[in-house]
């Protein structure tokens, strides 16, 4: 067997690697029509390493966590960012669905871009500047309750997406929501967000090239995207660039060793980044976390509780964090049941032993937050919402370390992990203080796995004023 990539045995052949009966095309189907159900399945029917297809991805899932230390953190310099999308001959192209989108900030560019932008960019998430945003973030959360009526039908999904962006415009443009360029955000985010996890496949940018009016759509929106952020850069730097928000702080970043500055194409990737990053995933978790509460009145009860003890009808700041236990376990259980980014995939530059195979440089590898976090070995009656899992610090030590990893780890971890768990906590506390909520029907909620995992068609919730 193998712990991570040490063999302690001789590995087994790539051709030995269990997975399901048929063609490769009848896997793949079963797989995107529903991951979500498939992937579990897969790992308990097949073990910690699966085949999932052969061609034009040679892929494999990966539910064994000392395999994904290796890949995340270990020896990660083996692991490259996206897939490997084999063409016709002996071609073959490594392919990341955001790229598109994103460009190359930091999460879509890899070897030493990747390592020299998280070096100029990881000043600007020191815990001294997070502490200066908790303010904001309190008040924006504030603003958005102040516009619910006592028991009206709400999407929560949509209030919390509006909600994260008002944060993001604030925190990285310092502009409000109503500015034209936060328009222009949501619109490119709308178009293009869907379309994302299609971005992986073969033929992609061609299809995108063709004259149809869907691709046109998010061609247009992305181009409005691209003229908006230089306007904005180039009004930056004309002014000095000496604001404290984070596109001002961007384009003061200077390397250390060089003296080297990001140019406006860098930047315009690097704020696209931090605003997807900080608005897609944080609304996706705030909105899973009350659809939970709601699903759960005792749990409820003890976190209204919590929040009533600590802050004693004031709004939240950042020192309150450490006294709010509770809800902080509340928001780390929501965001093991779901995810925001449910899925995150690597491919060997190199041969490498996982989880007991010789898989060859080339393979892609998929890990499964959603799959790991929901796996019965670490976490017992899975499916049931829990919060005092996160207060029990035996059990809690008891789980191997990739038993539960939302933000990833290692060199590529979400630069900004400390920024949305303390807007999350924050604004779901300011929330909770004043607001309850409950389903709008008995309708299931039903997880979309996209590049993120969002509530599909939204999430019908009706809230009820505390006090």
């Amino acid at each position: 067997m193998s712990t991570g990539g040490v063999p302690t045995t001789t590995p087994r052949g790539v051709h030995e690697v269990p997975g399901p009966p048929g063609g490769v095309m009848a896997t793949v189907r079963r797989l995107r029509a529903d991951p979500l159900a498939r992937f579990p399945e897969l790992r308990r029917d097949y073990g910690p390493l699966v085949r999932l297809a052969s061609w034009p991805v040679s892929a494999f899932l990966v539910s064994d966590p000392d395999a994904i230390a290796d890949a995340l953190v270990g020896s990660h310099r083996l692991y490259a960012k996206g897939a490997v999308v084999r063409g016709p001959g002996s071609r073959s192209t490594v392919t990341q669905p955001l790229t598109y989108l994103l460009g190359q900030g930091l999460l879509t560019s890899a070897g030493d871009t990747h390592l020299r932008q998280r070096r100029l960019i990881q000043p600007l998430f020191h815990k001294q500047r997070i502490a200066g945003y908790g303010e904001q973030f309190v008040a924006l959360a504030d603003a958005a309750a102040a516009t619910w009526r006592d028991g009206q039908r709400l999407d929560l999904h949509a209030e919390m997406t509006e909600m994260t962006l008002a944060i993001v415009a604030r925190t990285l443009f310092d502009v409000d929501v109503d500015d034209r360029v936060i328009d222009v955000v949501r619109t490119a985010v709308g178009e293009n967000m869907p379309a994302a996890r299609r971005a992986s496949l073969p033929g992609f940018q061609r299809l995108e090239r063709l004259p149809l009016r869907a691709a046109q759509r998010r061609q247009d929106a992305r181009a409005a995207l691209d003229n908006a952020v230089y306007e904005m850069i180039a009004a930056r730097r004309a002014a000095g660039a000496t604001g404290t928000d984070l596109l001002s702080l961007l384009l003061a970043a200077q390397d250390a060793d060089t003296g080297e500055r990001m140019d406006d194409t860098q930047i315009r990737d690097e704020a696209m980044t931090l605003l997807l990053a900080g608005h897609e995933t944080t609304a996706n978790a705030l909105a899973w976390t009350f659809h939970l509460l709601g699903s759960e009145p005792a749990v409820a009860a003890r976190l209204h509780e919590e929040v009533d003890a600590v802050l004693g009808g004031r709004p939240p700041t950042i020192d309150d964090l450490p006294q709010l236990a509770y809800t902080n376990a509340v928001f780390s259980e929501s965001m093991r049941l779901y995810p925001p980014v449910w899925a995150m995939g690597r491919h060997l530059v190199a041969d490498r032993e996982v989880a007991g195979y010789l898989l060859p440089a080339g393979s892609t590898l998929v890990f499964s937050q959603w799959v790991m976090h929901r796996d019965e070995r670490w976490w017992p009656d899975p499916d049931r919402f829990d919060p005092n899992r996160w207060l029990d610090k035996a059990t809690a030590h008891d789980r191997p370390r990739f038993a539960y990893f939302p933000f990833g780890a290692g060199s590529r971890q979400c630069i900004g992990n400390s920024f949305a768990v303390a807007e999350g906590v924050l604004t779901l506390a300011a929330i909770a203080r004043r607001w309850s909520f409950t389903p709008a029907s008995d309708t299931p909620v039903v997880p979309e796995p996209l590049v993120t995992l969002r509530p599909k068609g939204g999430l019908p919730m009706v809230p009820h004023r505390r006090r």
